[in-house]
């Protein structure tokens, strides 16, 4: 296997031939990568991550995800490989209970009863929502769903973990439960957020797109202590780096302390 698990390699795309969403769109990611993915509203953040995972085929350049060639082919073993956790838990969950979408996706992968078990309860336990595991998901919070939408993907047992906007909607209480989680999965991450307290957490790279293109691609702490980078590209610093007259303090050098 490459060092490079993720390679993306000059993709553009558009949804008309007349309005290009991705310029010449070009990263790697390798083994435990963490990577924020982060940029204003509508410079493809979500595009680029559908891509990766194949709901979006129409793309010039080239996307190899563990050496297999993205192509409609590949897409089954593309998927095997890759978990995405939808912005909105809605689309993700449509079983009437927790454990029956958790099962949903090793049963379709042709494990047995006994295997499918086993990786629901590993997924629960991960998650810590064992107690959601007969809950009807109409009946769920928020919060609860998307926890819930992280499990199916973990039962997965995936080599890379694809989220958009994870943290949108959780309470305080809920919204740590998942950054927790975040720091202990070891999977490549990409993370698509405009939360970016959150992604200086859990992220030791950071990806910045302005205009369907990579404007920077570096350590989290250096991209996100940019304050003039990001006021450039319509972003403002983590609310953790703001002091009370918008200005910002200087972080600890300490990496325990930036949780990177």
């Amino acid at each position: 296997m490459s060092h490079n698990h993720i390679i993306c390699k000059n993709v553009s795309f558009g949804y008309d031939k007349d309005h290009e969403i991705l310029h010449n769109i070009s990263f790697t990611a390798g083994h435990d990568d963490a990577i924020g993915l982060i940029g204003a509203n509508g410079v493809g953040k979500s595009t680029l991550l559908r891509i990766l995972v194949g709901l979006e085929m129409g793309f010039t350049g080239e996307v190899a995800i563990g050496e297999i060639k993205l192509t409609k082919k590949t897409l089954p073993r593309i998927r095997e490989k890759i978990g995405y956790v939808f912005q909105d838990s809605e689309n993700q969950l449509f079983m009437p209970t927790v454990y029956e979408d958790i099962a949903f996706a090793p049963r379709n992968y042709g494990l047995d009863a006994e295997q499918v078990e086993e990786r629901v309860q590993h997924a629960l336990d991960l998650i810590g929502i064992d107690y959601l595991r007969n809950k009807q998901t109409y009946k769920m919070s928020g919060g609860e769903k998307k926890l819930a939408a992280i499990a199916t993907i973990l039962a997965m047992t995936p080599d890379v973990i694809l989220m958009d906007e994870p943290s949108i909607a959780l309470d305080p209480k809920n919204r740590r439960r998942l950054i927790n989680i975040l720091n202990s999965l070891d999977h490549i991450k990409i993370i698509a957020s405009h939360d970016l307290d959150m992604v200086l957490e859990t992220c030791s790279r950071v990806i910045l797109m302005s205009g369907g293109r990579i404007i920077a691609d570096g350590s989290a702490r250096d991209i996100l202590t940019d304050k003039a980078l990001l006021e450039a590209n319509n972003l403002e610093l983590p609310l953790c780096l703001q002091g009370e007259s918008g200005t910002a303090w200087r972080p600890s050098p300490s990496p325990e302390h930036m949780h990177l």
